[in-house]
């Protein structure tokens, strides 16, 4: 897959995506759609990726991923990054489905927010 198909492919999710969080008073937001190796080495050294940027390449680096955060109010009404996992487990799993559906990649355990193409 091409970054071109892979941008058509994360457009189409997100859209998917925000008509299922939209009535919960919840946003996706499009993250890291293409990361630098500088960005993906930060991303390494504060744990929260498992590619260096340069001995192991992330598919960020490639335009072959993206993450979709979700983004919802707190309890005094100002918007924050929401878990999915806790927030909207059941739909977050249908979102996951319409991924594998569209070809995507099962999602990473310790990072729900991924979506990647191989």
């Amino acid at each position: 897959m091409n970054r071109r198909d892979f941008t058509i492919m994360i457009a189409n999710q997100i859209l998917f995506a925000a008509q299922k969080v939209q009535p919960l008073g919840m946003a996706i937001q499009l993250d890291w759609s293409l990361r630098s190796e500088y960005d993906q080495y930060q991303c390494y050294k504060a744990g929260t990726s498992k590619c260096d940027g340069t001995n192991k390449v992330s598919a960020h680096q490639k335009g072959k991923a993206a993450d979709l955060l979700l983004i919802g109010p707190n309890n005094k009404g100002t918007l924050m990054l929401l878990d999915p996992r806790e927030s909207c487990p059941d739909i977050w799993n249908e979102i996951r489905q319409n991924w594998r559906m569209l070809g995507g990649e099962d999602m990473i355990s310790w990072d729900p927010c991924h979506f990647e193409v191989k």
